[in-house]
C-alpha cells in the first residue's frame, strides 16, 4: 500500500470489537473484505420467467431449437456476416461469441431484430476471463491476493467494460481445482484449495453480477457463467481432455464446493465440463447437471455446453450420433449448445417423439429470461453505445481499482534484505520482459481477438506501463536499462549488461507455453531465460528476479542465485506499476500462494490437504515437500503470531467456535497480513486429510502494533462426508491452526462431545 495512504488503509481494513481480548484490538475475520455468505435472491427472476414461457408459447418449434443455440463469429468461415446473416434468417442462433466493439454488436443486433419474427434479440457472450481491456491479473494470481473485497471491486471493472461493447455473459470464473502444474490451464484457475476457490469464485460472480438483480440490470454488469462444471482438472498428467476417474467423495469435498459457492452468490449461468463423472459424460450426466445444479442447489440459470461438447461425445465413443448426444445432453439438463449445432435437430426428434417438447420449452425460457432480465427486449441496444464504449474503456477509476488488486497479487518469494530498492541509487534492468505489454496482460490480445476484426483502437487502450516504464518514472536518470548481449560476454568483451551493481531481471515463462491444450512434462523456463540469470551471477551482480508465468514451475535455480525474488505471473495492465511500487517499497507485498511451487516435476501432484496416511514415504532422489507451499509469502516487515486460543475447550455439536489469535508487526513498516486458519480432524470414521484452509482474513498492522484476530467456526469448519456421504461433524478431537501459510504448526486443540441419545 502507499506511504500516504497507511493510516486511512489501517481505518479502513479492521473492525474493531465491542469487547477488547487481553486489551489487544479485536479484528474479526470479516476485516479482510469477506462478505457474509448469503444466499442469492432469485425470486425477482419469476416476471421474467413468466414473459418468457409466454413468448416461447408463440414460438416454432425452428425457432426454439435456434434459441438454444451459439456460435463463434470468428470461426464461421471468410465471409463471416453472410453466414451469420443466413443462420439468423433460417432461425438457427440465439447468441453469439468474438464480437468486440459496440459497432459490431449493434450491427448484428440491428439485423437480429429487424428478422426475427417474433423481436427476439440477440445475447452476446465472452471469454471475460481475466478482465477487458483493463486487463486483471490472471486468475491464478487473483487468488494469490487472498481479498474478497478487492477481487470484488476489480471483476466490476470487467464487467463495466464487456458491458460497453455489448457483451452481456461472460464465461468465468473458472472454478477448477488443480493440484498439478503441468496442466496449462491451471493458470485460469484460483488454486489448487477448493475453499479459497469457492471464496474467490464467489467474489468474482458479485464482481461480474452485483449483489442484486438490480444491479445486474443497471446496464454496467454481466452474467457470469462459471466453468466447467464439474471435474475438468482431474486430467490424466495434466493433458487436457485425457480423464482421470475420481470418486464421489472427491467430487463432493473437492470439486463441487466453489462451483456450490458461485451458485450462492447468485451465478445466473453455468458451463459444464468435456470430463466425465463415473463414466458419465458431463454433458450427459443428469445426476450432477439437474439433480445436484438445480434440485438441490436451486440453480435457476442457464447450462451452457463447452465448446462443441455434444459431439465430442460422439468422437469419444459415448453418443451413437448426433441425435442421440442432442436427446441424451438436453434430457440431463444442458440449455445451450455451444458452436456443434447439435440442438438444431430437436424439432425433428420432437416430431419423431424421441424428444419431449416440454422439455425443449424449458431450455427455451431459461435462454429468453436471461434477455428479458437484461433488458435486451425493451431496448436491445442499450449495450451497444459507441458513445459509452470510448468512455468506459481504461478510465482513472478502472485503473485504480484494478491497480488495488494487483499489488495484493505479486507475491514476495525470497529477499536477503536486498529490497526495497533505493530511487536514488544506479539500479540495473534487463531481461526479456523489461519492456513487453503481451507479457503483463497475459496475450489475452491473442487468445480473444486472433481472427477477429475490430473497431477498437488497441493501441490507444492497451498503451500501459511496462515494467521499464513504471520504474524509469520513479528511477529517472538512475535506472540503466540494457540488454544481455550473451555475444559480447562470449567474445570476453564484458559488456552486453547494465553496470550498475545491483540489477532486476524481468524472466518468466513466454504466455504461448500456457492455455488449453498447452500441457508441458517439463515446466521449466527456457534456456535463455536462465542463461541472462547465470550471465548476471558470473558477473558478481546482486539480482532481483521479477518472475513472470501463468503457471506454478521449475524455479529452483532463480530462488538460489536470486537475492530476492517476485513472483508476478502474467500481472495484466497496471503490473507494470504494481511491480515498479513493490521494488522501490511504495508498496509493501502482500501476495500469498494459492498454489505450492514444485522443487521438481516428479513430486507432481501434491497437495498440503493430502489424505492421511501411516508412513510419509519421501523420494529416494528429490525432496518429498514443495520449494514453497500453499499459503507462503514474505512482506518488507516481520509478523509475529502469540499462540491462538479458544472461547471453551469443548462443545456441542453445532456451537460455534471462536478462535482468537494476536498478531504484531515486529518489523519496521506498516503491513498487510493474511492470517490463515487451518483445522485437522485427528481420528476420523473415514480417512482424513492432513489438514484443510477453513478461514482467513487479512489485517493491517502497524510497526510495533499488536492485534487480535478472531474468527468464528461453524459446523462447516469440521464436517466431513462420512461412509454414507453424509455431511456431518463427528465428536472427537481437532487440531486448529493458525499462522501465515499452510505449513504453520501454531495450533490449539479442542473437542467435539458425544451425542447423547
Amino acid at each position: 500500500m502507499r506511504k500516504e495512504t497507511l493510516k486511512c488503509l489501517a481505518t479502513a481494513c479492521t473492525v474493531m470489537c465491542m469487547t477488547a481480548i487481553l486489551a489487544f484490538v479485536c479484528v474479526p475475520a470479516l476485516a479482510g473484505g469477506r462478505t457474509a455468505p448469503e444466499k442469492f435472491d432469485y425470486s425477482l427472476l419469476d416476471r421474467a420467467e413468466a414473459r418468457a414461457r409466454e413468448l416461447c408459447s408463440r414460438m416454432t418449434l425452428e425457432e426454439k431449437a435456434g434459441e438454444l443455440m451459439l456460435y463463434d463469429y470468428r470461426c464461421l468461415g471468410k465471409d463471416c456476416w453472410s453466414v451469420y446473416t443466413n443462420m439468423v434468417c433460417q432461425n438457427e442462433i440465439g447468441a453469439m461469441m468474438r464480437v468486440m466493439s459496440a459497432k459490431d454488436t449493434r450491427r448484428m443486433q440491428e439485423f437480429k431484430m429487424k428478422h426475427s419474427r417474433l423481436g427476439i434479440p440477440l445475447m452476446i457472450h465472452e471469454d471475460i476471463t481475466h478482465g477487458w481491456v483493463t486487463t486483471l491479473p490472471i486468475e491464478i494470481a487473483i487468488a494469490c491476493s487472498w481479498d474478497d473485497a478487492a477481487i470484488e471491486k476489480a471483476e466490476a471493472v470487467s464487467a463495466r467494460e464487456a458491458a460497453a461493447i455489448g457483451i452481456q455473459l461472460t464465461y468465468a470464473p473458472q472454478c477448477d481445482v488443480s493440484d498439478d502444474p503441468r496442466w496449462g490451464r491451471i493458470g485460469g484457475t484460483h488454486g489448487e484449495d477448493p475453499y479459497l476457490s469457492a471464496r474467490v469464485g464467489a467474489a468474482r460472480v458479485r464482481g461480474f453480477q452485483g449483489r442484486t438483480l438490480e444491479e445486474l440490470t443497471d446496464g454496467e454488469h454481466i452474467i457470469a457463467c462459471p466453468k466447467h462444471f464439474v471435474g475438468y482438472s482431474s486430467l490424466q498428467g495434466g493433458k487436457d481432455y485425457r480423464h482421470k476417474d475420481f470418486s464421489r467423495r472427491e467430487l463432493l469435498e473437492t470439486h463441487l464446493p466453489p462451483f456450490k459457492a458461485t451458485v450462492d452468490a447468485g451465478a445466473l449461468s453455468m458451463m459444464n465440463a468435456y470430463t466425465a463423472c463415473e463414466g458419465v459424460p458431463c454433458n450427459f450426466n443428469r445426476n450432477l447437471l439437474t439433480d445436484i445444479l438445480r434440485g438441490q442447489w436451486g440453480f435457476r440459470g442457464q447450462l451452457v455446453t463447452d465448446w462443441t461438447t455434444l459431439t465430442f461425445s460422439i468422437d469419444e465413443g459415448a453418443a451413437t450420433d448426433i441425435d442421440d448426444a442432442a436427446k441424451r445432453g438436453l434430457e440431463a439438463g444442458v440449455d445451450m449448445d455451444m458452436i456443434s449445432r447439435a440442438f438444431l435437430v430437436l424439432p425433428k426428434l420432437v416430431r419423431e417423439g424421441k424428444v419431449n417438447e416440454a422439455d425443449v420449452n424449458v431450455a427455451v425460457v431459461r435462454s429468453l429470461a436471461l434477455k428479458f432480465l437484461m433488458g435486451l427486449f425493451d431496448d436491445p441496444y442499450r449495450f451497444c453505445d459507441v458513445a459509452k464504449e470510448r468512455k468506459a474503456l481504461m478510465t482513472e477509476r478502472n485503473k485504480a481499482d484494478v491497480l488495488a488488486l494487483t499489488r495484493e497479487s505479486l507475491v514476495l518469494l525470497k529477499n536477503n534484505g536486498i529490497l526495497p530498492l533505493d530511487t536514488s541509487r544506479h539500479v540495473g534492468l534487463t531481461g526479456t520482459w523489461t519492456d513487453d505489454m503481451e507479457i503483463l496482460r497475459g496475450d489475452i490480445d491473442r487468445d480473444m481477438m486472433n481472427g477477429v476484426s475490430t473497431d477498437i483502437d488497441l493501441g490507444t487502450y492497451t498503451k500501459i506501463d511496462t515494467v521499464k516504464t513504471a520504474m524509469k518514472k520513479r528511477w529517472g536518470a538512475n535506472l540503466d536499462c540494457e540488454p544481455i548481449d550473451m555475444f559480447d560476454i562470449a567474445r570476453g568483451l564484458g559488456g552486453g549488461m547494465p553496470r550498475a551493481d545491483t540489477v532486476v531481471l524481468a524472466i518468466g515463462e513466454p504466455t504461448d507455453y500456457t492455455g488449453e491444450r498447452r500441457g508441458r512434462a517439463r515446466i521449466e523456463l527456457p534456456a535463455t531465460e536462465l542463461e541472462n540469470l547465470r550471465a548476471l551471477k558470473r558477473a558478481g551482480k546482486k539480482i532481483v528476479s521479477v518472475v513472470f508465468a501463468g503457471r506454478p514451475f521449475i524455479m529452483n535455480e532463480i530462488v538460489w542465485l536470486s537475492d530476492a525474488v517476485i513472483l508476478a505471473w502474467y500481472p495484466g495492465a497496471m503490473g507494470g506499476q504494481a511491480i515498479a511500487e513493490v521494488l522501490c517499497g511504495e508498496v509493501n507485498p502482500s501476495g500469498k500462494l494459492c498454489q505450492y511451487i514444485p522443487y521438481d516435476a516428479g513430486q507432481i501432484p501434491i497437495s498440503y490437504r493430502e489424505k492421511r496416511t501411516f508412513i510419509n514415504c519421501s523420494y529416494a532422489d528429490i525432496p518429498s515437500k514443495p520449494l514453497f507451499p500453499f499459503g507462503f509469502g514474505l512482506s518488507y516487515t516481520t509478523f509475529e503470531y502469540g499462540k491462538p486460543k479458544t472461547d471453551k475447550a469443548e462443545y456441542a455439536i453445532g456451537e460455534t467456535v471462536q478462535v482468537c489469535v494476536p498478531v504484531k508487526n515486529t518489523g519496521r513498516v506498516a503491513g498487510r497480513e493474511v492470517v490463515q486458519l487451518y483445522v485437522r480432524d485427528q481420528v476420523a470414521s473415514v480417512l482424513p486429510r492432513e489438514r484443510e484452509l477453513k478461514e482467513f482474513t487479512s489485517v493491517w498492522i502497524e510497526p510495533g502494533e499488536e492485534k487480535t484476530v478472531v474468527f468464528t467456526l461453524d459446523d462447516n469448519a469440521f464436517a466431513l462426508y462420512d461412509k454414507d456421504l453424509k455431511h456431518v461433524v463427528e465428536p472427537g478431537v481437532f487440531t486448529i491452526y493458525v499462522g501465515p501459510d499452510s505449513t504453520t504448526m501454531n495450533a490449539v486443540k479442542i473437542a467435539f462431545k458425544e451425542i447423547k441419545k
